[in-house]
């Protein structure tokens, strides 16, 4: 009897060791998103705004928004970001929320790949060397100096890439 359970503990550790190797090969193949670096930020409300684009890691930030990228056509930035960003900002222009109530906000995101966009999220699944553009907005009613009211946007937009 003792034997027999040594032999099924054996049996049970092969076969965790097995379906461990299996998923890392499975992970392995269908690819993930990892961030390129490129990315764009924007924040704007009635009493000041900012904004900041880069076109790589470490590249220098490009006057006005939303920028632009002449030596990476490559890449698909230009579209992506443009196709993303368009219908996250349209979304943020229409949402309901109330400008005269503290705390009232909405989001938006949506993702873009080969200039086409869609609305929500990333997907799990990718194809290896596919480019994303991924953005979100929140526009929401914050207090400011003297309990004065203020609407807020913020709108990002962050690379992809699939490895």
């Amino acid at each position: 009897m003792l034997k027999q359970k040594d032999a099924l503990g054996k049996f049970l550790a092969v076969a965790i060791c097995l379906s461990g190797f299996s998923a890392v090969a499975h992970d392995a193949v269908a690819g993930g998103w990892v961030e390129s670096g490129r990315t764009a930020y924007y924040k704007n409300s009635f009493f000041g705004s900012f904004d900041s684009h880069t076109c790589s890691v470490g590249g220098p930030d490009f006057a006005g928004f939303p920028g632009s990228c002449p030596n990476d056509g490559a890449s698909g930035w230009n579209s992506n970001f443009t196709a993303s960003f368009d219908l996250s900002s349209s979304d943020l222009n229409i949402c309901n929320f109330d400008p005269h109530s503290p705390g009232s906000s909405c989001d938006t995101q949506a993702y873009a790949v080969n200039g086409q966009a869609v609305r929500g999220g990333l997907p799990a699944n990718c194809t290896v060397g596919t480019r994303a553009v991924a953005s979100w907005g929140r526009k929401e009613t914050i207090v400011i100096q003297y309990e004065e009211l203020d609407v807020e946007t913020t709108e990002q937009a962050r690379e992809y890439v699939c490895q």
